[in-house]
Protein backbone atom coordinates (compact mmCIF):
# COMPACT_ATOMS: atom_id res chain seq x y z
CA UNK A 1 0.00 0.00 0.00
CA UNK A 2 1.31 3.44 -0.95
CA UNK A 3 1.54 5.84 1.98
CA UNK A 4 1.55 9.45 0.96
CA UNK A 5 3.89 11.80 2.82
CA UNK A 6 2.74 15.40 3.02
CA UNK A 7 4.99 18.42 3.34
CA UNK A 8 3.89 21.75 4.76
CA UNK A 9 3.83 23.39 1.34
CA UNK A 10 0.82 21.16 0.58
CA UNK A 11 -1.13 24.07 2.07
CA UNK A 12 -0.95 26.88 -0.48
CA UNK A 13 -1.00 29.64 2.14
CA UNK A 14 1.43 28.01 4.60
CA UNK A 15 4.51 29.90 5.76
CA UNK A 16 7.88 28.16 5.85
CA UNK A 17 7.09 26.61 9.22
CA UNK A 18 3.41 27.12 10.14
CA UNK A 19 -0.18 26.72 8.94
CA UNK A 20 -3.63 26.87 10.52
CA UNK A 21 -7.12 26.48 9.07
CA UNK A 22 -10.67 25.48 9.98
CA UNK A 23 -11.81 22.23 8.36
CA UNK A 24 -15.35 20.99 7.68
CA UNK A 25 -14.62 18.61 4.79
CA UNK A 26 -11.27 16.83 5.18
CA UNK A 27 -9.68 15.42 2.03
CA UNK A 28 -6.07 14.27 2.05
CA UNK A 29 -6.19 13.04 5.65
CA UNK A 30 -8.81 10.38 4.81
CA UNK A 31 -6.18 8.01 3.37
CA UNK A 32 -3.22 6.49 5.18
CA UNK A 33 -0.45 9.10 5.23
CA UNK A 34 2.29 10.78 7.22
CA UNK A 35 3.88 14.24 7.19
CA UNK A 36 7.16 15.89 8.09
CA UNK A 37 5.52 18.35 10.50
CA UNK A 38 3.59 18.30 13.75
CA UNK A 39 -0.18 18.52 13.38
CA UNK A 40 -2.91 19.28 15.90
CA UNK A 41 -6.59 18.55 15.32
CA UNK A 42 -8.87 20.33 17.77
CA UNK A 43 -12.47 19.13 17.32
CA UNK A 44 -15.30 21.60 17.75
CA UNK A 45 -18.23 19.71 16.18
CA UNK A 46 -18.89 16.11 15.23
CA UNK A 47 -16.82 12.97 15.66
CA UNK A 48 -13.70 11.53 14.09
CA UNK A 49 -12.07 8.12 14.34
CA UNK A 50 -8.32 8.57 14.34
CA UNK A 51 -6.57 5.47 13.00
CA UNK A 52 -2.95 4.51 13.47
CA UNK A 53 -1.48 1.41 11.87
CA UNK A 54 -2.49 -0.89 14.74
CA UNK A 55 -4.96 1.09 16.86
CA UNK A 56 -7.71 3.68 16.70
CA UNK A 57 -9.58 6.12 18.94
CA UNK A 58 -12.85 8.01 18.51
CA UNK A 59 -12.76 11.70 19.30
CA UNK A 60 -15.60 14.17 19.67
CA UNK A 61 -16.10 17.90 20.29
CA UNK A 62 -13.58 19.16 22.84
CA UNK A 63 -11.04 16.45 22.04
CA UNK A 64 -7.56 17.11 20.74
CA UNK A 65 -5.10 14.81 19.05
CA UNK A 66 -1.52 15.71 18.26
CA UNK A 67 0.43 13.91 15.56
CA UNK A 68 4.24 14.11 15.63
CA UNK A 69 6.18 13.99 12.35
CA UNK A 70 6.35 10.70 10.43
CA UNK A 71 3.51 8.98 12.31
CA UNK A 72 1.46 6.96 9.79
CA UNK A 73 -2.26 7.54 10.32
CA UNK A 74 -5.56 8.63 8.80
CA UNK A 75 -8.91 9.99 9.97
CA UNK A 76 -12.44 8.72 9.40
CA UNK A 77 -15.34 11.14 9.99
CA UNK A 78 -18.10 9.37 11.94
CA UNK A 79 -20.72 12.14 11.88
CA UNK A 80 -22.32 14.23 9.14
CA UNK A 81 -21.53 17.55 10.80
CA UNK A 82 -17.82 18.08 11.32
CA UNK A 83 -15.69 21.07 12.24
CA UNK A 84 -12.18 21.16 13.59
CA UNK A 85 -9.07 23.31 13.63
CA UNK A 86 -5.98 21.94 11.94
CA UNK A 87 -2.71 23.44 13.19
CA UNK A 88 0.52 22.37 11.49
CA UNK A 89 4.09 23.41 12.29
CA UNK A 90 7.61 22.28 11.54
CA UNK A 91 9.97 20.96 14.24
CA UNK A 92 12.02 24.18 14.00
CA UNK A 93 8.88 26.19 14.84
CA UNK A 94 8.23 24.18 17.99
CA UNK A 95 11.88 24.52 19.02
CA UNK A 96 11.39 28.29 19.12
CA UNK A 97 8.12 27.87 21.05
CA UNK A 98 9.79 25.54 23.57
CA UNK A 99 12.70 27.90 24.14
CA UNK A 100 12.31 28.80 27.82
CA UNK A 101 9.15 26.67 28.19
CA UNK A 102 10.29 23.37 29.73
CA UNK A 103 6.68 22.29 30.36
CA UNK A 104 5.85 22.31 26.65
CA UNK A 105 9.26 20.91 25.72
CA UNK A 106 8.69 17.90 28.00
CA UNK A 107 5.19 17.48 26.57
CA UNK A 108 6.42 17.42 22.98
CA UNK A 109 9.18 14.96 23.90
CA UNK A 110 6.59 12.74 25.57
CA UNK A 111 4.38 12.82 22.47
CA UNK A 112 7.31 11.80 20.32
CA UNK A 113 7.98 8.82 22.59
CA UNK A 114 4.32 7.79 22.37
CA UNK A 115 4.50 7.97 18.60
CA UNK A 116 7.44 5.53 18.61
CA UNK A 117 5.21 3.08 20.48
CA UNK A 118 2.32 3.70 18.04
CA UNK A 119 0.12 5.13 20.81
CA UNK A 120 -2.34 7.86 19.69
CA UNK A 121 -1.68 11.01 21.76
CA UNK A 122 -5.13 12.47 22.51
CA UNK A 123 -6.74 14.50 25.28
CA UNK A 124 -10.04 16.08 26.28
CA UNK A 125 -10.28 19.70 27.36
CA UNK A 126 -12.40 20.73 30.33
CA UNK A 127 -14.85 23.56 29.75
CA UNK A 128 -12.63 26.30 31.19
CA UNK A 129 -9.57 25.18 29.24
CA UNK A 130 -11.67 24.78 26.09
CA UNK A 131 -12.82 28.41 26.29
CA UNK A 132 -9.23 29.59 26.72
CA UNK A 133 -8.07 27.35 23.87
CA UNK A 134 -10.82 28.74 21.61
CA UNK A 135 -9.66 32.29 22.34
CA UNK A 136 -6.06 31.40 21.54
CA UNK A 137 -6.96 29.59 18.32
CA UNK A 138 -9.09 32.50 17.11
CA UNK A 139 -6.21 34.87 17.87
CA UNK A 140 -3.80 32.70 15.89
CA UNK A 141 -6.26 32.43 12.98
CA UNK A 142 -6.63 36.21 12.89
CA UNK A 143 -2.89 36.87 13.05
CA UNK A 144 -2.12 34.20 10.45
CA UNK A 145 -4.28 35.91 7.83
CA UNK A 146 -3.11 39.43 8.70
CA UNK A 147 -0.18 41.48 7.41
CA UNK A 148 0.56 43.07 10.77
CA UNK A 149 4.10 43.59 11.98
CA UNK A 150 5.23 41.03 14.55
CA UNK A 151 2.54 38.49 13.74
CA UNK A 152 5.07 35.61 13.76
CA UNK A 153 6.07 36.40 17.35
CA UNK A 154 2.43 36.68 18.44
CA UNK A 155 1.54 33.38 16.77
CA UNK A 156 4.43 31.57 18.47
CA UNK A 157 3.49 33.08 21.80
CA UNK A 158 -0.15 32.01 21.44
CA UNK A 159 0.83 28.51 20.27
CA UNK A 160 3.09 28.23 23.31
CA UNK A 161 0.13 29.04 25.55
CA UNK A 162 -2.13 26.67 23.61
CA UNK A 163 0.35 23.81 23.97
CA UNK A 164 0.68 24.60 27.67
CA UNK A 165 -3.11 24.20 28.01
CA UNK A 166 -2.96 20.90 26.11
CA UNK A 167 0.00 19.67 28.16
CA UNK A 168 -1.68 20.45 31.47
CA UNK A 169 -4.87 18.70 30.39
CA UNK A 170 -2.97 15.66 29.13
CA UNK A 171 -0.79 15.21 32.20
CA UNK A 172 -3.74 15.80 34.54
CA UNK A 173 -5.70 13.06 32.73
CA UNK A 174 -2.70 10.75 32.91
CA UNK A 175 -2.13 11.38 36.63
CA UNK A 176 -5.81 10.84 37.41
CA UNK A 177 -5.84 7.63 35.41
CA UNK A 178 -2.77 6.36 37.25
CA UNK A 179 -4.30 7.34 40.59
CA UNK A 180 -7.57 5.54 39.83
CA UNK A 181 -5.77 2.44 38.59
CA UNK A 182 -3.44 2.45 41.61
CA UNK A 183 -6.31 2.82 44.08
CA UNK A 184 -8.30 0.07 42.37
CA UNK A 185 -5.32 -2.27 42.51
CA UNK A 186 -4.89 -1.49 46.22
CA UNK A 187 -8.55 -2.25 46.92
CA UNK A 188 -8.39 -5.51 44.96
CA UNK A 189 -5.33 -6.50 46.98
CA UNK A 190 -7.32 -5.84 50.18
CA UNK A 191 -10.20 -7.98 48.92
CA UNK A 192 -7.80 -10.87 48.36
CA UNK A 193 -6.34 -10.35 51.83
CA UNK A 194 -9.80 -10.39 53.44
CA UNK A 195 -10.79 -13.62 51.69
CA UNK A 196 -7.57 -15.30 52.81
CA UNK A 197 -7.81 -14.15 56.45
CA UNK A 198 -11.52 -14.45 57.29
CA UNK A 199 -10.80 -16.42 60.47
CA UNK A 200 -8.70 -13.55 61.84
CA UNK A 201 -9.61 -10.19 63.31
CA UNK A 202 -9.60 -7.56 60.58
CA UNK A 203 -10.00 -3.90 61.50
CA UNK A 204 -10.66 -0.94 59.24
CA UNK A 205 -7.50 0.78 60.48
CA UNK A 206 -5.38 -2.28 59.76
CA UNK A 207 -6.71 -2.77 56.25
CA UNK A 208 -6.46 0.95 55.40
CA UNK A 209 -2.79 0.92 56.41
CA UNK A 210 -2.17 -1.80 53.84
CA UNK A 211 -3.18 0.66 51.12
CA UNK A 212 -1.28 3.63 52.61
CA UNK A 213 -4.62 5.52 52.72
CA UNK A 214 -6.38 7.23 55.57
CA UNK A 215 -9.49 5.48 56.86
CA UNK A 216 -11.68 8.11 55.22
CA UNK A 217 -9.94 7.84 51.84
CA UNK A 218 -9.95 4.05 52.00
CA UNK A 219 -13.67 3.87 52.78
CA UNK A 220 -14.45 6.20 49.88
CA UNK A 221 -12.28 4.26 47.42
CA UNK A 222 -13.58 0.90 48.63
CA UNK A 223 -17.18 1.98 48.17
CA UNK A 224 -16.40 3.27 44.67
CA UNK A 225 -14.63 0.08 43.57
CA UNK A 226 -16.77 -2.54 45.32
CA UNK A 227 -20.14 -0.81 45.51
CA UNK A 228 -20.66 -1.24 49.26
CA UNK A 229 -18.97 -0.21 52.48
CA UNK A 230 -15.99 -2.14 53.80
CA UNK A 231 -17.90 -3.10 56.94
CA UNK A 232 -20.82 -4.48 54.94
CA UNK A 233 -18.48 -6.33 52.58
CA UNK A 234 -16.48 -7.88 55.43
CA UNK A 235 -19.61 -9.04 57.25
CA UNK A 236 -21.03 -10.52 54.04
CA UNK A 237 -17.80 -12.40 53.31
CA UNK A 238 -17.68 -13.77 56.86
CA UNK A 239 -21.31 -14.92 56.76
CA UNK A 240 -20.96 -16.47 53.30
CA UNK A 241 -17.89 -18.35 54.51
CA UNK A 242 -19.77 -19.54 57.59
CA UNK A 243 -22.69 -20.70 55.46
CA UNK A 244 -20.35 -22.83 53.35
CA UNK A 245 -18.88 -24.38 56.50
CA UNK A 246 -22.33 -25.13 57.90
CA UNK A 247 -23.33 -26.77 54.62
CA UNK A 248 -20.20 -28.91 54.80
CA UNK A 249 -21.24 -30.20 58.24
CA UNK A 250 -19.65 -27.80 60.74
CA UNK A 251 -21.76 -26.68 63.67
CA UNK A 252 -22.77 -23.02 63.78
CA UNK A 253 -20.43 -22.07 66.64
CA UNK A 254 -17.36 -23.53 64.90
CA UNK A 255 -18.39 -21.95 61.59
CA UNK A 256 -18.72 -18.59 63.34
CA UNK A 257 -15.28 -18.87 64.93
CA UNK A 258 -13.61 -19.98 61.68
CA UNK A 259 -15.21 -17.01 59.93
CA UNK A 260 -13.78 -14.46 62.35
CA UNK A 261 -16.64 -14.03 64.83
CA UNK A 262 -15.65 -14.03 68.49
CA UNK A 263 -19.18 -13.12 69.57
CA UNK A 264 -21.82 -15.68 68.57
CA UNK A 265 -24.75 -13.31 69.10
CA UNK A 266 -23.30 -10.88 66.54
CA UNK A 267 -22.78 -13.76 64.13
CA UNK A 268 -26.36 -14.96 64.73
CA UNK A 269 -27.85 -11.50 64.00
CA UNK A 270 -25.79 -10.99 60.85
CA UNK A 271 -26.52 -14.48 59.57
CA UNK A 272 -30.27 -14.11 60.02
CA UNK A 273 -30.23 -10.63 58.47
CA UNK A 274 -28.49 -11.91 55.33
CA UNK A 275 -30.14 -15.33 54.91
CA UNK A 276 -33.47 -14.75 56.65
CA UNK A 277 -33.07 -17.84 58.85
CA UNK A 278 -31.01 -18.63 61.92
CA UNK A 279 -27.80 -20.70 61.45
CA UNK A 280 -29.35 -23.88 62.85
CA UNK A 281 -32.14 -23.74 60.23
CA UNK A 282 -29.78 -23.14 57.30
CA UNK A 283 -29.32 -26.07 54.95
Amino acid sequence: MDIRKFVLSYYSNATDDFHINEVTKPKGALALHSHDYFQIYYLKEGKIIHHLENSSAELSAGDVFIIPPNLVHYIEPSSQQLRFYSISFMPAFIEDVCNGNKFVKDFIHYLEQLAKENIPPSLTLEDGDALFADTLVQKVMKEFTSDKTGKEALIKSAIGLLLSVFARSYFNEKCESIKIRSEREAIMHCITYVKNHLSEEITLLEIAKKTAMSKTAFCKSFNTVVGESFKKYLNRQRIENASRLIKSGECASVAARLSGYSDFSTFYRNFKRIYGVCPSEYT
